[in-house]
């Protein structure tokens, strides 16, 4: 077919013969629109029409778009399954449907988890160590853990999640997850963990990397049901480029996940880290090992497996050494000084039983709070008595006036205001300019009380960023 859309090839031909099956009036219409391609008067041209096969009759579409390829010129045509078209559509929209209803689903869910760590939180404080009500507190607290941990994992799968990395120290998040597991492992199963004393540092997002060895610690029970121990060990190590790794040569740190369960055949080794493959005959999703295999390489490390039916299982991540000891934190972790203050907080929050919660609790700690049922009222406040206001922590998705066109509306009025943003997820915030502005932090829902309580500390106590 010419550059000019003539059409010259006999096959082509009887392709449109058979597609307007003797309807001169369509055919015209089909060589019009494949001229018009040819001329450059039209991007693409496209048509959809019956096709008869021995056993079935199909629709079909025929796309006509610019080629060229060197000195050669003319007019593509492409036959597709108009049917599977349509049905690789209708399976895209459910997925993303399903995307968006997951979505919001977590960010309720993560609501709900805040209260009942939030007032869990509140109460074990109140409570003294002989407390008979202590232990039942400390479960409600491990379960919401356990929420948080799963809230974020759909989060992660469905990719509303964007990582938030620090250098994080790996012994002391191994250890404080020891702690939260143990009752959740079972005392059946023996736990043991050899720490490198001397081990570096690691840039990742301290939550995604707390749901990676809650995923491998639990899969190693699972594969335990009768019964066994699990080993977790971590050492600095050195990858040469020999090593028969994908990573490039240099320094890194290694954490090693082994359980003596009943271990996996070659096959089912190749396929642990696709997504919805599971061993556990309906009782996993699915997507565990797959999240794990996506943190661990978002985060610039490796994952991989050793197993054979009998002695067991060992994972063994490897990710690149960042910084030292000295220039560690970890801003999720629940060992955080209590902050306290006397500035004027203006609190944003549509869910009234989050913003009962938040507002006791900075009550508490000797702020002065200003709080709004929306982003609105958070406006309507601001204007009133902005010139007192230190510091604006709002929610992101809130009706009629979101939290990220409430910071640029207060932030332009009182340029170095300073802002958190919470939300149960970071793209709500990070999506459109890709960053936050100067003076603006995040907090990912759920919220833990002495979390929130030093980040607002920190926030306060940075210089202004005029």
């Amino acid at each position: 077919m010419g550059s000019d859309g003539e059409i010259r090839s006999v096959e082509t031909q009887d392709l449109l013969e058979r597609i307007c099956e003797g309807d001169t009036a369509r055919a015209e219409a089909v060589r019009a629109g494949i001229r018009a391609v040819g001329a450059g008067r039209a991007d693409t041209f496209s048509v959809e029409f019956p096709y008869r096969l021995p056993d079935r009759e199909m629709r079909m579409r025929l796309v006509a778009a610019p080629y060229r390829q060197g000195a050669a010129e003319g007019v593509l045509l492409t036959r597709t399954d108009a049917d599977q078209d349509a049905r690789v559509d209708h399976q895209a929209y459910k997925m993303e449907a399903l995307g968006r209803l997951a979505g919001g689903v977590a960010h309720d869910f993560a609501n709900l988890v805040t209260l009942i760590s939030g007032y869990s939180d509140l109460l074990l404080n109140r409570a003294s160590a002989q407390d008979p009500s202590r232990p039942e507190l400390e479960e409600i607290r491990r379960a919401a853990a356990r929420g948080a941990a799963a809230t974020a994992q759909i989060l992660d799968f469905i990719r509303k999640q964007v990582a938030l990395p620090g250098i994080v120290q790996l012994n002391a998040l191994v250890a404080e997850m020891l702690k939260m597991l143990r009752p959740i492992i079972g005392e059946h199963i023996g736990l043991a963990f050899t720490p490198d004393p001397n081990l570096g540092g690691v840039k990742v997002d301290f939550a995604q990397m707390s749901r990676v060895i809650m995923n491998l610690m639990l899969n190693a029970r699972d594969a335990m049901p009768r019964g066994g121990s699990i080993g977790i060990r971590t050492a600095n190590t050195q990858l040469r480029a020999d090593s028969g790794h994908r990573l490039p040569p240099g320094r890194y740190v290694m954490l090693e996940v082994s359980d003596t369960g009943a271990g996996m055949d070659r096959e089912t080794l190749s396929r642990i880290f696709q997504p919805f493959f599971t061993t556990k005959n309906g009782a996993g999703t699915g997507l565990g090992l797959s999240t794990v295999h996506r943190i661990v390489e978002e985060a610039g490390g490796g994952i991989w497996a050793r197993s054979e039916p009998g002695p067991g299982t060992t994972f063994t991540i490897c990710l690149p050494r960042a910084g030292s000891d000295r220039e560690i934190a970890d801003p999720h972790s629940s060992q955080h000084a209590p902050g306290r203050g006397t500035e004027t907080i203006l609190l944003a929050e549509d869910e009234e039983s989050v913003r009962k919660l938040l507002k006791h609790l900075l009550d508490a700690s000797g702020y002065q709070v200003l709080e709004a049922a929306d982003g609105r009222d958070a406006l309507r406040l601001f204007e009133q008595h902005g010139g007192s206001i230190d510091l604006l922590l709002t929610d992101v998705i809130m009706p009629g006036l979101n939290g990220r066109d409430l910071a640029e509306k207060a932030t332009a009025s009182k340029p170095g205001l300073k802002v958190i943003y919470m939300s149960g997820y970071a793209d709500d915030v990070l999506s459109g300019a890709g960053t936050l502005g100067p003076g603006m932090s995040f907090l990912r829902k759920p919220l833990k009380p002495d979390v929130l309580s030093a980040h607002i500390r920190e926030v306060l106590d940075r210089p202004a960023v005029q």
